[in-house]
């Protein structure tokens, strides 16, 4: 038999610890708290925008300007925070292997295997695969984020889709340089 080796980085992760469940929801929540924040603003001027035409609707009034400028700045600005929201917890998450809440949290997505991070393409698909899946089946994310809890490996159902994990960061918790929800 010959020795060939093992070309894969099987030894690499082996020092990887797998975050518990408190910081990756701690992670979650600081996440969630960015993202809330973000979408709000373009969330309030739609609606208030909305609700101004409805009350000129009512009266036969005709729609003013302002209420339609309004909606389209709204509307604008959700795509361009659905936009940086793709950008940042999916592809930059895959890149750098944090988003500003793992960072909070001490932990990193990591690839399954080599402990480095999973890629942009990886990182898109783990952030947009969930929510397309929970707009067929709606309990999708409830289910994702308390899998962990049960799992031998401490992973998300996404994580086993993406063959990635959230493990202990062993670096800074805070970013090194510059802006730290972009960074």
């Amino acid at each position: 038999m010959s020795d060939l080796g093992d070309s894969s980085n099987e030894a690499a992760a082996a020092d990887q610890k797998p975050a518990g469940y408190g910081k990756r929801v701690l992670g979650a929540i600081i996440d969630f708290l960015i993202v809330a924040i973000i979408y709000g603003v373009p969330t309030v001027v739609f609606f208030i925008g909305l609700v101004s035409a409805g009350d000129a609707s009512d009266k036969g009034e005709p729609t003013t300007t302002a209420a339609s400028m309004m909606m389209i700045l709204g509307g604008v600005a959700g795509l361009a925070a659905l936009v940086w929201a793709i950008w940042l917890f999916g592809y930059r998450q895959g890149v750098t292997s944090t988003t500003p809440g793992k960072r909070a949290a001490g932990t990193r997505l990591t690839r399954i295997g080599t402990g480095e991070a999973p890629g942009g393409g990886v990182g898109v698909g783990r952030f947009l695969v969930p929510t397309l899946v929970n707009s067929v089946i709606p309990v999708y994310w409830i289910i994702d984020y308390l899998w962990p809890l049960w799992d031998d490996d401490n992973q998300r159902v996404s994580d086993k889709m993406f063959k990635t994990q959230v493990v202990l960061d062993g670096g800074p918790t805070a970013p090194v340089r510059g802006d730290p929800i972009i960074t």
